[in-house]
């Protein structure tokens, strides 16, 4: 059957094709910003926080290298953090990138889409520092959010967008690179903080140890008296004869030893104190006759 669009036509005569199950809209694709992935803010953070780290840590070094007293890393550490904070906040406002967006194709932006203004700006940098102290959780709230949207971006009223498409290739090097990091970031901080014994908890054992060796001292003076040694702490305390030496021999053990587990032992002829420093791992520190005798020695 041949169709004549002439034939038997009325103006009046209107096409109307079936109704569809579902509305169909023809020519309707979603142009705007995709929500940047995690993994590609993620090295944007490390990017952008890597220059900071390494000038603090140079600093830091030589300070005291030069013999500066510990006290004066404090307002250069002041001054870096407040620095980055300013290094954030005007690179993030206005519709401007920090160096780590700018490599990864990123921006920040407020919720809304429009450009982040510098107050709100100033908000989210300081909750990059919250986000951090929370155990990296504020961070981590990214993985599960709404179009990946960290503390601090609720916070600031912000979003971060990426500005450019990777392919698959592309996203596979940002997800190894940045799984990577995660992983040698987090085997550093247990190596440094659980493995390794550091600057505090060090400063807590010498403090449980000087204790201890006070009381070593003791011993000797009750030796000198009567001849053998005892495992009487009571006995040891009327040495210091006013009951403020008493209190205060007290206050120190409470203060620098887990007390209940303090232990003295002897033969008469040797000691053995044992005790735990109030480090977080209890490490037992132990006092003896024997290490006054490798003294005098």
């Amino acid at each position: 059957m041949e169709f004549n669009p002439n034939e038997n036509s009325d103006d009046n005569d209107v096409f109307t094709p079936p109704q569809a199950e579902e509305d169909i809209t023809l020519g309707e694709t979603d142009d705007g910003p995709q929500p940047a992935g995690f993994n590609e803010r993620f090295l944007a953070y490390v990017i952008d926080s890597a220059p900071f780290l390494f000038a603090h840590s140079l600093t830091v070094s030589f300070l005291r290298n030069s013999g500066n007293p510990p006290s004066s890393v404090i307002p250069i550490l002041l001054g870096w953090f407040a620095l980055y904070l300013v290094y954030q906040a005007v690179l993030s406002s206005g519709g401007r990138v920090t160096l780590g967006k700018y490599i990864m194709r990123l921006r920040v932006v407020a919720a809304d889409g429009s450009p982040l203004s510098f107050p709100k700006a100033f908000i989210r940098a300081v909750g990059y520092m919250i986000s951090g102290a929370i155990l990296e959780l504020g961070f981590i709230m990214a993985l599960g959010t709404k179009e990946h949207r960290a503390l601090h971006d609720y916070m600031a009223g912000s979003k971060v967008i990426s500005l450019k498409e990777r392919g698959d290739l592309g996203q596979g090097i940002v997800l190894a690179l940045s799984w990577a990091l995660m992983i040698s970031l987090g085997w550093a901080w247990i190596h440094n903080n659980v493995l390794n014994i550091g600057p505090q908890e060090k400063k807590q054992i010498m403090a449980a140890h000087r204790t201890l060796s006070k009381v070593g001292i003791l011993e000797e003076i009750y030796f000198q008296r009567n001849g053998f040694y005892t495992n009487d702490l009571k006995e040891l305390s009327n040495l210091l004869g006013s009951g403020k030496n008493v209190k205060a021999m007290k206050d120190e053990m409470m203060r620098t030893l887990d007390y209940k587990n303090l232990m003295i032992s002897s033969t008469g002829r040797d000691y053995v104190i044992k005790a735990k420093a109030k480090n977080w791992r209890k490490t037992e520190v132990i006092v003896s006759s024997n290490d006054r005798k490798k003294q005098k020695k």
